[in-house]
């Protein structure tokens, strides 16, 4: 139970830095304002799913993880009129994206590197061992 609530802080806290860098450009430096959103998503994903799957050998769940992402890029190439329905509501939009950018596949492979390492230092020396 502590796993599952400490990877739901993770969660949230990543979830609000990740949408803080779209809409408070004045807390970050520029870099970080265009790439870092996008980077903060991987690993809040990867939170995410450890959530849910706890047994799963963490570098399993990393390359899951970083397949659905890049999935999730290259289904912005569909432009289709569901899709733009879709994408025309606030959450459509930030679980879709609006257009395939090929940086967006190099941040996802960072953030799930970033977020799996946070999470192996979780596993290692926070949570109790069990």
């Amino acid at each position: 139970m502590l796993r599952k609530l400490l990877y739901a802080v993770l969660f949230a806290f990543s979830t609000w830095l990740a949408l803080a860098t779209r809409s408070h450009h004045e807390w970050f430096p520029q870099v970080v304002v265009v790439y870092g959103g996008d980077i903060i998503w991987a690993g809040m994903f990867l939170f995410f799913l450890r959530i849910f799957f706890t047994k799963p050998p963490l570098w399993k769940l990393a390359l899951i993880n970083y397949a659905l992402g890049v999935l999730d890029e290259v289904s912005q190439l569909n432009q289709g009129p569901f899709m733009q329905y879709l994408r025309s509501f606030t959450l459509g939009r930030l679980m879709l994206g609006v257009g395939f950018l090929w940086s967006d596949i190099l941040c996802y492979a960072i953030g799930t590197f970033i977020g799996w390492l946070i999470a192996c230092f979780v596993e290692e020396y926070v949570l109790p061992q069990t």
